[in-house]
């Protein structure tokens, strides 16, 4: 069993909550980890189980009777039904902690908890595994720019690239490899396909579903075109744009705002889009090994996706909720093409900047943009890349290896 990182925070929230939600994406571990911490007196209900949907949707009242608090209750949108009735359990009591609750159509359930639930339910998303919590190390803080000394990478080079393509999910741990693009193809056309079509059973079929997600892949790191997507897909504007928002929901993807630090015209002000699962997003490109990542065209930005993904999961499953940003300007490099930085971390009205460089040997050089923040605002820089140790370019740029975000 791997220790999760929201573990201690879930606890901590149920002191001060009456109904837990525990939201993400499908096969993320939800289940798992809720299984892991409720109490011996806590019942556990999934609604996968027809008998149990079947009395939730069409009596709810018999459905508490049978299963009452503290319970917990697993993919929770199948019966919205219950959700009245949840509301009235826990105004009859002042006691905490009394439901539990997982759910993955988030769309779809996000309404009914808006409408129904507003003021009682805590909502805890939850990510694929991230980087730490397949090291050992769930509780790492999350991370902001500290040099304390020289330290060595935590991962050897090769063990960082199989993890960027193993990803997150946890059963991908226990599959053979050779096997794991059969898992995240079945993942695609069985979860993924059936919470789409949940929502509209028209609006695509496996293969235009298939070469869409294929488009994003091999978008990833990149700012977002619904136009140009439509064009390669053979979709409508329409379309593609209600299965980014799904797709965005679910926790697929990740949609990164540009940086507006200031008021330039030149600056982007298109959102950049990543996979949030770089396993997923490999897999989809065809990618296989880290031989074949090396060599792929892509490769710099299936790193990126990765990083940027790490560092937000690693923010958020802190109870972190710093802003982030890339930074994109245009024509203010002239010769040199646009000003780029791959990720702006703020918090407190200072700004973090970090590049991200698949790169054993970084230079200064790479860090050249970081002054388009203001000085005022500006924290330590980093430099993320593949180096065997934790170092500093100089006074305000730190040179962190991948292996220890």
């Amino acid at each position: 069993m791997i220790e999760r990182t929201i573990s201690k925070r879930f606890l901590s929230l149920s002191d001060d909550f009456k109904i837990l939600l525990l939201t993400g994406s499908r096969q993320v571990g939800k289940t798992t980890l809720l299984k892991m911490l409720r109490e011996d007196s806590r019942s556990y209900i999934t609604l996968d189980n027809k008998a149990s949907l079947d009395l939730a949707k069409d009596d709810p009242e018999a459905f508490f009777i049978l299963n009452p608090p503290p319970c917990m209750i697993d993919e929770v949108q199948r019966a919205p039904e219950l959700f009245l009735k949840i509301k009235e359990l826990v105004d009859a009591s002042d006691k905490k902690n009394q439901v539990w609750l997982t759910g993955s159509q988030k769309p779809r359930l996000m309404k009914h908890v808006s409408d129904t639930l507003a003021g009682r339910v805590c909502e805890i998303d939850m990510y694929p595994l991230s980087q730490a919590e397949k090291q050992g190390n769930p509780y790492r803080p999350s991370f902001y720019p500290k040099f304390d000394g020289a330290k060595p990478s935590s991962w050897e080079y090769m063990e960082t690239m199989e993890n960027v393509l193993l990803g997150g999910y946890p059963e991908m741990l226990s599959v053979k490899k050779e096997n794991r693009s059969d898992w995240l193809a079945s993942y695609i056309s069985t979860y993924l396909l059936g919470d789409i079509l949940d929502e509209d059973d028209d609006l695509i079929d496996i293969l235009d579903f298939r070469r869409l997600l294929h488009v994003l892949a091999a978008r990833t790191a990149q700012e977002l075109n619904y136009s140009a997507i439509a064009s390669e897909t053979g979709l409508s504007n329409y379309k593609v744009k209600k299965l980014v928002t799904l797709l965005e929901s679910y926790g697929i993807i990740f949609l990164l705002p540009p940086y507006s630090g200031n008021t330039l015209k030149s600056i982007v002000k298109t959102p950049r889009m990543y996979f949030t699962d770089s396993g997923l997003c490999s897999a989809l490109l065809g990618i296989e090994d880290p031989e074949g990542f090396l060599k792929h065209p892509l490769a710099g930005r299936i790193f990126e996706s990765y990083v940027v993904s790490e560092l937000i999961r690693n923010a958020r499953n802190n109870g972190d909720y710093a802003n982030f940003y890339f930074y994109r300007e245009e024509n203010k490099g002239k010769s040199t093409g646009p000003a780029e930085i791959d990720l702006i971390k703020e918090k407190g009205g200072i700004d973090y900047p970090i590049e991200i460089k698949l790169n054993a040997t970084p230079v200064k050089k790479m860090a050249r943009w970081f002054d388009a923040i203001p000085e005022e605002k500006r924290g330590m820089g980093t430099i993320v890349c593949m180096g065997k140790e934790k170092t500093l370019l100089s006074k305000d740029i730190l040179v962190l290896p991948v292996s220890m975000i």
